[in-house]
């Protein structure tokens, strides 16, 4: 790579956004700072998974994207993408090489922000300029991505609120002195849940010699612990809802693809010996608990909505950072934040013993089996986490053994989350 003391003028950084934003001195200032970058066809300017701090701007040439799942995207510096600053979602999304000979400028990140900040303390990241011109999927992927990101950083990202009987739930759990009655208490100001604890009780999976009518008789039958995972359960089923007839169908989908998840999650934890099956089943429903705050936010973005490719796109970037993000401020423990930021991770490897995350990429990968998506995916005898599962040695083949001796138990815990 080599590099060229010329630096470049304001008016070409007033070409990109949100450079745009700054006043003319700042431009000035900043324009003296830099130096323009070139490097030749082939070189390999940006890394995936690089979490260095620099903004890339492409002033010629022609770079290409490059996806984890393959997914290539080209860049020519006189598109409308090449407004934006490159892959900068951080850690890096993509590879980014150049298909010809580029000029480009990299900017330090806090810098930037320090420029930004200065002079436009009011503006957030919804109220960036969009473009009145034709839809591009990079340009429009780029901005909602970017917007989530500058507002999660900002702490100005509306998350999710987990619903007020699993809140209440879980402060009576923390309580010593919380017996079945008491607990009967709180979840019996939420009738629907009472209704949902009381069937779970007498379904297939918990059943008893004769059935129980009454909250205090379910909780007792299930513990406290499986009482409070499924009150979990059951309340986050209202999160995955949407005001937009747009995005219905992609939360409806959300819902059916997290309960099928769940439901595997927990005939494995059962099957494994392992996991506790109750927390296996919790996994599974969060493990994309992040897309609902995308969803949501997409709502603000018609041009998104409408467009179910770029909308996938973004949550396949967002949605780890974002579901971790989610936990947090809902306190939850720390092996369900890593199923949210690592279940799309399939190659994840770690020397530790299998845990939540390991659990949910299998069970996902079960899912996907006979899928059109299993081909831009590893084959189970590829993941690591394949290795610690006690189940034998897992092959595509086994496994739809094993899911299909297993119907009738995933068709009981997939009723049970549908109560």
């Amino acid at each position: 790579m080599n590099e060229q003391l010329n630096h470049p003028s304001p008016n070409t950084l007033k070409r990109f956004e949100p450079l745009d934003r700054l006043d003319d001195v700042q431009r000035e200032l900043l324009a003296r700072s830099l130096h323009i970058h070139s490097a030749g066809k082939g070189t390999t300017l940006l890394q995936e998974g690089d979490t260095t701090h620099f903004s890339l701007y492409l002033l010629s040439g022609t770079v290409e994207l490059i996806s984890m799942d393959g997914r290539v995207t080209e860049i020519d510096a006189r598109s409308p993408q090449a407004i934006n600053p490159i892959a900068n979602l951080i850690p890096r999304r993509y590879t980014v090489e150049a298909m010809t000979i580029v000029d480009y400028l990299m900017i330090d990140g806090m810098l930037l922000q320090d420029l930004i900040r200065g002079e436009n303390e009011g503006i957030t990241a919804t109220e960036l300029p969009t473009d009145s011109g034709p839809f591009d999927q990079a340009v429009t992927e780029n901005k909602l991505s970017m917007a989530l990101l500058e507002d999660l950083e900002k702490d100005q990202l509306v998350l999710p609120s987990l619903p007020d009987v699993a809140v209440r739930v879980g402060r009576a759990m923390r309580d010593e002195n919380t017996n079945a009655r008491k607990l009967a208490n709180v979840v019996q100001t939420d009738p629907a849940i009472t209704t949902k604890l009381i069937r779970a009780a007498n379904s297939p999976l918990y059943a008893g010699v004769t059935p129980v009518d009454s909250c205090a008789a379910a909780i007792i039958r299930l513990g406290a612990d499986t009482t409070h995972k499924l009150v979990l359960t059951f309340a986050l089923r209202e999160l995955f809802k949407t005001r937009s007839t747009v995005l219905k169908q992609h939360m409806q989908q959300l819902w059916t693809h997290s309960v099928k998840v769940s439901a595997v999650c927990y005939v494995l934890a059962k099957v494994s010996d392992q996991f506790n099956p109750e927390h296996a089943l919790l996994a599974g429903l969060l493990h994309d608990i992040g897309n609902i705050a995308i969803l949501s936010y997409a709502e603000r973005f018609p041009e998104v909505a409408s467009h179910g490719e770029v909308l996938e796109q973004v949550m396949t970037d967002m949605r780890g950072m974002i579901g971790s993000a989610i936990l947090r401020s809902w306190g939850f423990i720390e092996d369900l934040i890593v199923v949210a930021e690592e279940a799309e991770n399939w190659m994840r490897s770690r020397e530790a013993e299998a845990d939540y995350a390991d659990l949910v990429i299998i069970a996902q990968l079960h899912t996907y089996i006979g899928q059109p998506e299993m081909a831009h995916l590893p084959t189970l005898d590829q993941v690591p986490a394949v290795k610690k599962l006690k189940m034998g040695e897992l092959t595509p083949q086994l496994s739809l053994k094993i899911l299909d001796k297993a119907d009738e138990k995933i068709s009981r815990a997939e009723s049970l989350l549908q109560i």
